[in-house]
């Protein structure tokens, strides 16, 4: 599964914006670039910084990257950013090879950054910034966010070439054309206990003129007809969610909209669900996690269940195709409630479903509550959660609760009912088969 760098390319525009700064992105996705020809790559640009994004389960990768560049040229200043530096930024910032690390959201640290570069000023003390002073990690905390997200530069869609994200699995694992990624709003103001603050808890929004002026550029300069919104939380306000869904079928544009990540499935109503539809949507995910009160109020997240499961059907009333996203083995969590989890998922009007065992990743409230629990909390490292398993948080056995996983996945899928709708609904038909590899491999096989 792959998508397109959007943090990087959000910088990229911003950084021309503000300076006479040539910048490139070596996009080693796409082209499943090997680590050998980076160095080539590289010097081509022979660059006075190099940043590196990743995630968590891209840590090896981002460590391996400053190795080599530190070895090409030990001037070269490197970066770190992304949502794994910023959780894991000691971590991070005990590698030599990294000279910094942008906390958060990265348009005004690394900016600011770029200028104390540029003029031989201290960077020990930039809001957002992670560097080291005598040999100690000195870490300056976000205080400021981009307030106005109207005012940033569209991403700099030119470093990258659109056409090569055709061929591989979205997020959504819909649609088969020329797409893009697409973030309308920042921040969240929920807290759930397993969520990062990347963005803050604040939720900033783009005026729906905005969005679509993006979305309209992408349309007539670049071919896009498939958007894959991936904002945290993209339906709090709901007024100017609904807008934005009519200004697109206003527009005369025949677009394709997903929603692998950020609709809170409770606050949605058969208006926004209609648009949403007439605006071109064919996916919507809704991120239940769990079906047990008591689970929801400890996790602070307190969604509505009987909201969710009623908009679910209506989602799918209205011809759109529903993702389920459930998370077991919570701290406490007994049988019963990692049963009655699995019993909404079944009773649902879901087409698809996946089951995530929990991990407490660091910058969580999670983490804090395993900490206390005397379990471990994933190391950065540690990158074999993608297929071992978890950190077992509950007072079930690990394998307990894994066949309780496996059985529920099988529960879920082994209904010819759910199977006719799948096929029936699934808006990519071509793409069909590989899906129904990815869930049988996951009932047979993943933990």
């Amino acid at each position: 599964m792959l998508m397109q760098p959007l943090g990087l390319l959000y910088l990229a525009s911003y950084i021309r914006r503000h300076g006479d700064v040539d910048v490139r992105v070596i996009d080693m996705a796409p082209d499943r670039m090997r680590y050998d020809d980076l160095p080539e790559q590289i010097r081509s640009c022979r660059p006075d910084l190099i940043g590196v994004s990743a995630l968590t389960f891209e840590s090896q990768g981002l460590h391996r990257i400053a190795a080599i560049a530190r070895g090409i040229d030990p001037g070269i200043t490197v970066t770190a950013g992304g949502a794994h530096p910023t959780a894991y930024t000691r971590e991070v910032m005990q590698d030599r090879n990294i000279d910094f690390a942008v906390l958060g959201e990265g348009e005004l640290t690394l900016d600011a950054l770029l200028r104390a570069l540029r003029t031989g000023a201290p960077a020990a003390g930039i809001d957002g910034l992670a560097s080291r002073l005598n040999g100690e990690v000195r870490t300056v905390p976000r205080r400021r966010y981009v307030r106005d997200l109207d005012s940033l530069p569209f991403p700099a869609w030119d470093l990258i070439d659109l056409s090569r994200y055709r061929s591989f699995d979205r997020m959504s694992r819909c649609g088969t054309g020329r797409y893009m990624v697409l973030f309308s709003t920042r921040g969240c103001p929920f807290e759930c206990l397993y969520c990062h603050k990347v963005f803050g808890k604040e939720f900033r929004k783009r005026s729906p003129e905005n969005v679509l002026a993006e979305i309209r550029a992408l349309y007539t300069r670049h071919g896009v007809r498939e958007f894959e919104v991936v904002d945290d939380i993209f339906n709090c306000d709901l007024p100017r969610a609904k807008r934005i869904f009519q200004m697109i079928a206003d527009s005369g544009m025949d677009i394709t909209l997903t929603f692998p990540n950020g609709v809170r499935g409770d606050r949605l109503d058969d208006e926004f669900l209609a648009k949403a539809r007439r605006a071109g949507t064919v996916f919507m995910s809704f991120a239940v996690e769990t079906a047990t009160p008591r689970l929801q109020k400890m996790l602070r997240k307190n969604i509505d269940l009987q909201k969710i499961s009623r908009n679910i059907a209506l989602a799918r009333k209205n011809g759109i195709m529903c993702l389920g996203f459930f998370m077991l083995g919570f701290p406490t969590e007994t049988r019963e409630e990692l049963q009655a989890t699995i019993d909404f998922a079944v009773r649902s009007d879901l087409h698809a479903a996946t089951m995530f065992v929990v991990n407490p990743f660091e910058g969580t409230g999670l983490a804090d509550l395993a900490r206390t629990m005397g379990k471990p909390v994933l190391s950065s490292f540690d990158e074999n959660y993608l297929t071992r398993g978890c950190t077992n948080m509950t007072d079930l056995p690990d394998r307990e609760l894994l066949r309780i996983r496996r059985k529920g996945l099988l529960r879920f899928w082994l209904r010819p009912s759910r199977i006719a709708a799948l096929v029936r609904d699934y808006p990519c038909p071509s793409r069909l088969p590989a899906l129904l590899g990815v869930l049988l491999r996951r009932m047979l096989f993943r933990a």
